[in-house]
């Protein structure tokens, strides 16, 4: 019966890609979509795509495609499970930006068996199959056997070579050349210029703190932070000059954020074993304190290193950040069914094992602590190591504790401009990239990059806020999940650099800024509606631009283990056993913009139409079917025909809850 089953399962396997090639064309005739500047750099046709966590004999036949910008596969035949929710203009369903490629595995044709491969290494002549394990955590395995002898070790050498370039420049960000026409929202702050960050400091209402250029010239301090720095207005640059001898990579106390009420947030890289190194911070914290009106001391919050003291909630180096995330990964990719439910049946020990969940939570902890402070009006100091990782975590969950306006969409992309790009977060380092303008023998001599998941950690811990505060924040859990995967497209320039000189460094050379904030590049406005949460309470301009009110508006979260769970839209969305309708947090977010775009609909109908005319002609309101979707959707390739009426609605999301209602309205009228 099993020799019967076999037989059968073989068959279906080959002559289904027969007939769909008599009824579709020839598996040769296959061509991938390129984008303007993308070329083709290897090819194999009759490869089969094996189906996630199924039996081996199961997949897709298809032609396999590398450019220097993607992998992508091609099926023969169309199927209703390639219509996601979430449709990307430039990436495909079967599409993985190169830099999205975290490992290349070679496989015995199934995914029981197999090899890591590394860059610059022997390809043997005959491969069976191959199986890719992407950054945002996408398990894709193909099998060559049917490809024509040969190919298979093409596409591998391709991908091989063009995911994993020894130069900056080979990125396809720099050889796209599809015109850009910006429509970024108007009042986001990208933090580029000196008005930007002037802007920035009026906001706030802090007087006693001023701009200094100084970092944008000859006598720059701080190489991996912009031109703009704000510091005390009784600091001379040449104290800072003096000062940043003694902090690491020149990280002197920088404001980021303040209160009208004189309490700021300061970012500051660690000192140096120097004899004058101690002499020099109590000088610049000494001006700190001069700044604030009360003249109160400024609390210094190490979050990690030696400096700690032994503090309970201490951040580990970040190879153990990336040991942590490695372990956490493993257990969100399994390659095999029967590993999968090996590891399901020690989900829990192993993911409290990683200590991922107690690197978020410490996080939550630090942010927590700073918002006390300046909740209190103290001001607070965060040092960490150089001043890039950590720093921005807790920095960036800090103000969002306390500033409603980077809970919405457009302050959340300004805080990530400010707190991450403006202010130096190495991101080509923590993501693998080749170091921006660094020459072949530079390179050879340049110790290897860090690779660690800091900017991943940041979103998780907002994710958890999100949890707790479910109408705090205007962005959904779709809207993180999609910028994850977006900050490993090379097609944008956001996290493509180590700090912004590195950025005009290659804006000198012709290179064209592509933001990824700019979503109708990618998506379409009914995607871009699942990036907006319909339970966010906060719309009131004024409650999004004052920040004299930190301590009434501050978000206080819980800050033990028991509150914190791991984000499975993210981290759990390709794993097809644990996919189901009617179930996940999605749900409840498409339910609410449901209610809402008929909440809208009655507000309309009610503004043009009095009630009783509408029963005396014996109308009735219609209601549209409930929507359905699975759990991890919009990321789930399951469809769903009910849930294309009440998605076609959720743009609603975007108005107004208050303009909803009318004095006209049921639900305002008297009993």
């Amino acid at each position: 019966m099993n020799d019967k089953k076999l037989v059968q399962n073989f068959k279906s396997y080959i002559n289904v890609s027969a007939s769909n090639g008599e009824k579709n064309g020839s598996i040769h005739d296959l061509k991938p979509k390129l984008l303007n500047g993308e070329l083709v750099v290897g090819a194999a046709p009759s490869v089969v795509l094996a189906s996630p966590l199924s039996e081996p004999e199961r997949g897709r036949l298809g032609a396999l495609f590398v450019t220097n910008y993607k992998l992508t596969f091609v099926p023969l035949d169309a199927s209703a499970n390639d219509d996601y929710g979430q449709k990307n203009h430039v990436v495909g369903v079967f599409d993985v930006p190169l830099t999205c490629v975290g490992a290349v595995w070679l496989t015995d044709g199934s995914a029981v068996r197999r090899r890591r491969l590394m860059p610059r290494v022997d390809i043997p002549p005959k491969l069976k199959g191959m199986q890719i394990v992407c950054k945002n955590m996408k398990v894709l395995t193909f099998n060559f056997t049917n490809s024509p002898i040969g190919s298979g070790r093409k596409i591998v050498m391709a991908l091989l070579h063009h995911a994993f370039p020894k130069r900056h420049d080979l990125l396809f960000a720099f050889e796209y050349r599809e015109p850009y026409y910006p429509t970024l929202p108007s009042d986001m702050n990208m933090f580029q210029r000196v008005g930007d960050w002037k802007r920035e400091l009026e906001r706030c209402e802090c007087p006693h703190w001023r701009i200094t250029c100084i970092n944008g010239t000859s006598d720059a301090f701080m190489l991996t932070a912009g031109e703009t720095l704000i510091v005390p207005s009784s600091v001379l640059d040449y104290n800072l000059m003096e000062s940043s001898r003694h902090f690491r990579s020149g990280r002197v106390p920088i404001w980021v954020w303040g209160r009208a009420e004189g309490a700021a947030l300061l970012r500051s890289g660690e000192l140096l074993p120097t004899e004058q190194a101690a002499t020099a911070e109590s000088v610049l914290l000494e001006q700190v304190r001069r700044s604030h009106p009360k003249l109160t001391p400024p609390h210094v919050l190490h979050v990690c290193g030696t400096s700690s003291g032994g503090a309970p909630h201490v951040l580990p180096p970040l190879p153990a950040l990336l040991a942590s995330y490695k372990k956490m990964a493993d257990l969100c990719t399994p390659t095999t069914l029967s590993g999968f439910w090996v590891q399901d049946s020690q989900y829990y020990s192993i993911l409290e094992s990683s200590r991922w969940l107690r690197y978020v939570c410490n996080c939550i902890a630090f942010a927590d602590d700073a918002a006390a402070h300046l909740a209190d009006n103290v001001t607070v100091v965060v040092q960490e190591g150089d001043g890039v990782d950590y720093s921005a975590v807790v920095s960036s969950l800090t103000q969002l504790l306390l500033d409603p306006r980077y809970r919405t969409i457009s302050g959340f992309q300004s805080l990530v401009q400010k707190e991450w790009l403006a202010l130096g977060h190495p991101f080509a380092d923590r993501f693998g990239l080749p170091r921006p303008g660094l020459t072949k023998e530079e390179i050879e001599k340049e110790p290897p990059s860090q690779v660690a998941p800091v900017f991943l950690l940041f979103l998780d811990c907002t994710w958890q806020l999100q949890h707790q505060f479910p109408a705090a924040f205007q962005f959904s859990e779709t809207y993180l999940t999609t910028l994850w995967d977006c900050a490993h497209n090379h097609l944008f320039d956001t996290f493509l650099f180590n700090c912004p000189r590195d950025r005009e460094l290659a804006l000198a050379k012709n290179f064209v800024q592509r933001p990824v904030w700019d979503w109708q590049e990618q998506f379409s406005e009914q995607d871009i509606a699942l990036f907006y949460n319909p339970l966010y309470t906060g719309h009131s301009a004024a409650q999004r631009l004052s920040v004299s009110s930190a301590g009434r508006s501050r978000l206080r979260p819980s800050t033990n283990m028991a509150s914190v769970e791991l984000w499975s839209q993210c981290y759990e969305r390709w794993l097809s056993p644990l996919d189901a309708p009617h179930a996940g947090r999605v749900q409840h977010l498409v339910f609410h913009s449901h209610v809402r775009a008929q909440i809208a609909k009655l507000n309309e109908r009610l503004s043009s139409l009095s009630i009783l005319s509408s029963r005396q002609n014996g109308a009735e309101t219609e209601s549209d079917p409930r929507p359905v979707v699975s759990r991890f959707y919009p990321f789930s390739s399951k469809t769903n025909d009910s849930v294309k009426p009440g998605l076609n609605a959720m743009q609603v999301s975007l108005i107004d809850a208050t303009q909803l209602l009318d004095s006209q309205s049921l639900l305002n009228a008297p009993d």
